[in-house]
């Protein structure tokens, strides 16, 4: 039977002290993936990178797959912020425009980092279980819901979890794909805009 491996970070950071340590120790993993890729990979190198003690990793992470979710977790956070902002801005604007503003929102979080993100996801269905604490998501898709139901009058498909979903997947596929593909920011922005326009706009689905 294989051995389970734990994921879990060993505890948080709760003085000031110990919360710059995770913030050195997330950084450096970010650094070494970017740098080195996944071949590249493990507590010491991130320890080296980080200038610090393997140890001090082990104290907040108990491997690396431990590192990686945390870095999930700070890019679905900062995803969040930003979607947020743009969901606010979008208020009483038209359905186009608060599109526009959350698509630009998506493309900016994720070019920031772009080579990081690209291997953060093809690593997550592999380390998130069923289980794992999905609360960024499940307000994103809230916030996605409330911004539809805002414009119900303008959308032929019905607005359901599936289409909530749906968006979410479209636009993160493609935005994944525009920039692989290094297409400039209004490019990438008017293909992400008419997938997910054509999909709202498309005949009704049926079950």
């Amino acid at each position: 039977m294989p051995v389970k491996r734990h994921t879990k970070a060993r505890k948080q950071p709760l003085q000031q002290r110990s919360r710059e340590t995770v913030a050195v120790i997330l950084e450096a993993a970010a650094r070494v993936l970017e740098e080195r890729g996944l071949e590249g990979y493990n507590t010491n190198a991130v320890a080296e990178r980080g200038g610090i003690s393997v140890g001090s990793v082990y104290q907040y992470f108990p491997n690396k797959d431990a590192l990686t979710l945390a870095l999930i977790a700070k890019f679905e956070t900062s995803l969040l912020e930003k979607m947020r902002e743009a969901i606010a801005a979008a208020e009483g604007k038209s359905l186009v425009a608060s599109l526009n503003l959350l698509v630009r929102a998506q493309l900016e979080v994720h070019a920031e980092r772009a080579n990081l993100n690209r291997i953060l996801e093809t690593e997550e269905d592999r380390l998130r279980p069923k289980s794992a604490d999905l609360s960024a998501t499940s307000e994103l898709r809230k916030l996605i819901g409330k911004l539809l139901a805002r414009h119900r009058r303008e959308i032929r498909s019905p607005i359901d979890d599936d289409a909530v979903e749906d968006l979410i997947v479209i636009s993160r596929a493609l935005v994944d794909h525009a920039l692989q593909k290094d297409l400039s920011r209004p490019a990438a922005t008017r293909r992400v805009l008419r997938a997910i326009e054509g999909y709202l706009h498309g005949p009704c689905r049926s079950a």
